[in-house]
């Protein structure tokens, strides 16, 4: 790996906070100062402060555990446990937020598990590698990380802009990411790494700057954009319902191998059926 775990969440965090300062500023300086009159709204102390801890539980924290827990377990565990994601989104907005629970939903979650289960776990069995507790068990936090933030969303921003509940978390944590960054001594990698070597992808010759091409990609695309998306989702639904995204990742990767030529199996089916009945029940109306 060329990039060190926290180096790997503090580029694509950072990254993303620097695409979204625009909007930071459009909010904080350009309508409240240079346009009052356009501005329906000035951010409150407790906006700020929500959308701080939003940053940190959504993103700072279970960015880096994700990157930790590569290095220690197989990513297929990582993708069961981060499928418990809707089922801590549900106990958390009933033990938190008060929200309802369901039968139709709970049954949803419930399938949702066992299908994340059939696709991922017969890969991990077959590749016969001990299990890191402590490396399952970051993800595992993760997935309550992301089930707690879901209902921060929901309940604490549903009077800010979209733009607002995305660029803000990211600001936040790319500012603190930055000043993480700075003290890691990121210099010391292109050093270190100016040219090809063998990586841990088919072999393929990459060094320092395709890397972090890479990140760059994955801060722009899987975290700004992709956020952007999600609370567009999530303005119109609830929180369990916007947090099935963790079921249709697994379904996405399984499509996507299958024209690469993958093979599929019998648990691959199954799996994607439970994961596919699970987001039909809980974002069908009752």
């Amino acid at each position: 790996m060329v990039f060190s775990p926290i180096q790997v969440a503090g580029i694509r965090l950072t990254v993303a906070g620097i695409i979204l300062l625009p909007w930071v500023i459009k909010y904080s300086i350009y309508l409240p100062y240079i346009s009052p009159k356009k501005q329906t709204q000035n951010l409150q102390i407790k906006d700020y402060l929500w959308l701080m801890a939003s940053g940190v539980f959504g993103n700072a924290i279970p960015a880096y555990f994700f990157a930790t827990a590569g290095r220690h377990i197989p990513s297929g565990l990582s993708g069961v446990l981060n499928a418990f994601t809707p089922m801590f989104t549900l106990l958390l907005g009933i033990c938190l937020f008060k929200e309802k629970m369901t039968k139709q939903g709970a049954i949803g979650v419930f399938l949702g598990l066992i299908g994340a289960i059939f696709l991922f776990v017969p890969s991990i069995i077959n590749t016969q590698q001990s299990i890191n507790p402590i490396g399952a068990l970051m993800p595992l936090m993760s997935a309550v990380l992301y089930g707690l933030n879901i209902n921060i969303i929901k309940n604490k921003f549903g009077h800010l802009p979209g733009m607002v509940k995305t660029a803000y978390p990211f600001f936040f944590v790319g500012i603190l990411y930055s000043v993480v960054l700075l003290n890691t001594d990121l210099k010391s990698i292109w050093d270190a790494y100016p040219g090809p070597f063998e990586f841990y992808e088919h072999g393929k010759p990459i060094n320092a700057n395709t890397a972090f091409t890479y990140l760059f990609a994955l801060g722009f695309v899987g975290s700004a954009v992709s956020m952007i998306i999600f609370n567009y989702v999530i303005k119109f639904t609830s929180a369990v319902v916007a947090s099935t995204n963790t079921f249709i990742i697994p379904i996405t990767a399984v499509i996507l191998g299958f024209f690469d030529s993958e093979t599929l199996y019998w648990n691959t089916v199954v799996g994607m059926f439970f994961l596919l009945t699970a987001v039909y029940l809980i974002i069908k109306k009752r």
